[in-house]
């Protein structure tokens, strides 16, 4: 762990916000392993929660640990991107807040 690696997130805490505090209004998908002892899958929930917009969705992924590196894993990933792709052109996806 760098100094830099500290600094850096301390700039970018956004859960401190709140409900509805990350101006982001276009599909989001989280998707988090269960196992990941680096991050909490806690967090996934909280984010979305902090995102203004209404289309976010998490996905579990009971069995896998941070990397993600099953391929069971990648195929759960590669459908949340589909499923935003499926619908991207309701959305300005050049812009994080649009929608």
């Amino acid at each position: 762990i760098t100094r830099t690696l500290i600094e850096d997130g301390r700039e970018n805490l956004v859960l401190r916000g709140g409900t509805r505090s990350i101006d982001i209004d276009c599909p989001v998908r989280l998707v988090h392993a269960m196992y990941d002892k680096e991050v909490p899958y806690s967090t996934p929930f909280r984010l979305a929660d902090a995102i203004k917009g209404r289309d976010v969705s998490v996905t579990i992924i009971k069995g896998a640990e941070h990397m993600m590196e099953r391929a069971e894993d990648t195929a759960k990933i590669v459908h949340a991107v589909e499923q935003v792709l499926e619908n991207a052109w309701e959305y300005d996806l050049t812009s994080p807040a649009s929608g």
